[in-house]
């Protein structure tokens, strides 16, 4: 995945699914493939520049992830409502155990250059798609 190329996004909201189309970038992968998310709960990408060449994507425990974004999460919800959904949360600890009960993982993406940010997710797959 790393030096790959990620040329696309999408999201469907009533699947709950986010989709990152990758391809070869400096012959790191073998064809172009897609990283597939399911079970969606939140996302944000800052300055989403595309394409963008990806440094990695790690996987860490939701309640990390709303510890870190929770001041931003706070002012998000406040002035738009983003997340949406069940997230009407006051406070940190129920968030935290909001996201621990719906057995979400938070996925960091980084790139090189362009668009970085984060998956709040049930789960995450690799799918190779033809040349």
């Amino acid at each position: 995945m790393h030096d790959s190329l990620l040329v696309g996004y999408s999201v469907d909201g009533e699947r709950r699914t986010l989709s990152l189309r990758l391809r070869p970038h400096h012959g790191n992968a073998p064809g172009p493939f897609r990283i597939e998310f399911d079970g969606v709960f939140a996302h944000r990408f800052d300055a989403p520049l595309l394409p963008a060449i990806v440094s990695d994507l790690e996987e860490a425990p939701a309640a990390a992830l709303i510890e870190d974004e929770w001041d931003d999460i706070q002012a998000r919800e406040r002035r738009n409502g983003w997340p949406g959904g069940a997230w009407k949360i006051g406070d940190l600890q129920a968030a935290r155990a909001y996201v621990e009960r719906e057995g979400l993982n938070a996925y960091w993406l980084s790139s090189s250059y362009g668009l970085d940010g984060w998956v709040l997710a049930r789960s995450v797959r690799l799918v190779a798609e033809p040349p």
